[in-house]
């Protein structure tokens, strides 16, 4: 039997496979977005929804999620973000 890792977006609370998410990753003071899940570190998920990552952005999950407080890092993340859902 194949077991299946199941993740929560910090958008709208869903439960899902963790494939089905966008990771962000803070590694070495620095924050990834990590489709791959090669980089080891504190991470957050995000369903690849427009919705999800504007709730995420104004209620301020990166800092609280990811207990980081670079706010310019932060600030590129989330354009990102809102390209790679746009495209």
């Amino acid at each position: 039997m194949i077991r299946t890792v199941q993740r929560k977006c910090q958008g709208c609370a869903k439960i899902s496979d963790r494939e089905d998410f966008i990771k962000i990753t803070l590694n070495d003071g620095k924050l990834h977005i990590n489709p791959s899940s090669k980089i080891i570190g504190r991470s957050m998920y995000i369903c690849p929804d427009i919705k999800c990552i504007k709730n995420v952005i104004k209620k301020k999950r990166i800092l609280t999620s990811l207990k980081f407080k670079n706010f310019e890092e932060i600030s590129d993340i989330e354009k990102k973000l809102l390209d790679i859902v746009s495209v």
